[in-house]
């Protein structure tokens, strides 16, 4: 059946068609193996339901990856750093799905001398515009490496 889509040259008709059968397997095995046999027969298009929305997931785990991407490299520029990283303070990095965000810290884990400095919030002198923050996205104890010329002030 997989296959007689995959010739059919109406591409609206077969994406259709695909989502149709897809939603009348009984099982949730079955239409896992149809939507894998689906991605290797033909790619979506824009413009259909199916398409849209497996276009739309796609881009959604793009976008995933990419945060926790920079998430890992932001704990490990801090690791690489010196700093002495608490198990919250790992939380809040891999939690964090803010991208631009997530850049500011890294941003601002190249030169930091404490994790102070990293977690601030957001100025408007900040290179990386960052979205309004919740509260528990703004501020961390201090942990880790500290500077001595501001315990001097």
């Amino acid at each position: 059946m997989g296959e007689a889509l995959a010739q059919d040259t109406d591409r609206e008709a077969r994406d259709d068609l695909a989502g149709l059968i897809e939603d009348g397997l009984g099982s949730e095995h079955a239409r896992k193996i149809w939507r894998n046999l689906m991605e290797t027969l033909f790619t979506p298009r824009r413009g259909t339901i199916v398409g849209d929305a497996r276009l739309a997931g796609q881009e959604e785990g793009r976008e995933e990856g990419r945060v926790a991407g920079k998430a890992e490299q932001l704990l490990r520029l801090m690791e690489r750093r010196g700093f002495s990283l608490t198990e919250e303070t790992r939380q809040r990095v891999t939690t964090c799905s803010d991208m631009p965000l997530l850049d500011l810290w890294f941003d601002r884990a190249i030169d930091a001398t404490t994790l102070d400095e990293i977690f601030a919030a957001p100025s408007s002198t900040d290179r990386v515009p960052a979205p309004a923050q919740r509260p528990e996205h703004t501020a961390v104890p201090s942990q880790g490496l500290t500077d001595p010329e501001s315990s001097a002030n």
